[in-house]
């Protein structure tokens, strides 16, 4: 691919180029570790494709992939999660642990594997790709040639800092028993949109929300069908507040957060959601600017919240947002504290962001500003 001048990869290739400055000159190296022949093959000859890369070695176990790693120093990992000896996640501890790298997972569409899947990310992967089934169709086979190098740029480009193993998994968060009481009206409503680094990123922010969020969240994540559920439910045990995965005509209330189902758009609708299949906006679906855009005419104050990522999905959104809707407050995670930060230096370009912070500093600022629009 034209790495400069395709649309689907043009952001991406500016900041990966201005990461790795004059290591453009060296290509990345990738190992992968898979224990199907078939899927080593297939991830081969993606990256025998790309101008850019090369292939470091490759492994069918994890025994093999600590060896290769070793003797290889690749720059970037492609790990299976089911694998015979020692398993993805084993690996995936025993690499971030003696050699940090930045891990791309493959998974399995299944509940077991989006919940592994869920756990690395958490433990210190960087992105996970889903394993197409046995007998794949040439569309899926489309998706990850798309996909898994975009992917891979984005790992390399990294600074060192963010990758590491996270020993300590996030608690579950106390919830109150629930009280059938009448909900207090939705005066605000926080829109969050994240990428690439961001299901570690809400892990962290959706744990410092209270019980009594005063407004409703909605949030859309790049993520695949098949693990937004397993995801929807982990933010639940770890947050005060409920989050679910949306459903067609879910209502929005204070203290709830609905999730965009992967391969749906979601949309507002006065006070429930709608879904739709509709074409891909900027590469993906779920897109949050067409989350964003729904919310033009809404009878709600508006919190826009843009997390770490790949591209600049969020970005047009935001923007028109504020346009039509003055009152809309828009925050950016400061660009040098997120792990990729070619969303947050998007939204930050074409609209008027409000305010820039570090992650840690998000979610009081969230409640600064939802409390101020209740008292009003």
């Amino acid at each position: 691919p034209d790495l400069e001048n395709d649309g689907r990869y043009r952001d991406d290739y500016y900041h990966y180029s201005r990461e790795r400055g004059n290591q453009l000159l060296k290509k990345i190296r990738v190992l992968v570790v898979d224990d199907s022949a078939l899927m080593r093959r297939i991830i081969c000859d993606i990256i025998a494709e790309q101008p850019d890369m090369e292939l470091s070695g490759v492994a069918g176990n994890g025994l093999e992939a600590l060896a290769g790693i070793n003797a290889s120093k690749p720059d970037v990992v492609t790990l299976d999660l089911e694998m015979p000896h020692m398993d993805g996640f084993e690996t995936l501890r025993n690499i971030m642990r003696r050699f940090p790298l930045p891990i791309i997972m493959v998974s399995s569409y299944t509940k077991s594997g989006s919940e592994a899947t869920l756990k690395a990310l958490s433990a210190g992967a960087l992105d996970f790709i889903p394993k197409p089934s046995a007998g794949f169709e040439s569309e899926a086979f489309d998706e990850l040639r798309h996909i898994l190098p975009l992917k891979i740029r984005a790992a390399a480009a990294v600074k060192p800092g963010f990758i590491k193993y996270d020993k300590k998994q996030p608690a579950p968060a106390h919830k109150e028993a629930v009280v059938k009481k009448e909900r207090p009206p939705v005066h605000t409503l926080i829109a969050i949109g994240a990428s690439t680094g961001g299901p570690k990123a809400l892990e962290a922010l959706f744990s410092a929300f209270p019980a009594d969020l005063p407004a409703a969240v909605l949030l859309s994540l790049h993520m695949p069908p098949g693990f937004t559920l397993s995801y929807a439910n982990r933010l639940n045990t770890l947050s005060a507040i409920q989050v679910k995965e949306g459903a067609e005509g879910d209502h929005v209330y204070a203290g709830r957060a609905l999730i965009a189902p992967g391969g749906y758009h979601m949309k507002l609708k006065k006070d429930r959601i709608s879904l739709d299949t509709g074409s891909k906006v900027n590469f993906v679906r779920p897109s949050i600017d067409v989350m964003l855009e729904s919310l033009i005419d809404s009878p709600y104050k508006v919190i826009v919240v843009i997390l770490t990522g790949m591209g600049k999905d969020g970005a047009d959104g935001a923007a028109n947002l504020q346009k039509y809707k003055k009152d809309t407050l828009i925050l950016a995670q400061d660009p040098a504290t997120a792990m990729i930060p070619s969303m947050p230096e998007a939204v930050i370009k074409s609209a008027a962001v409000s305010v820039t912070l570090p992650l840690e500093k998000m979610a009081a600022e969230i409640m600064r500003h939802a409390a101020r629009s209740v008292l009003k």
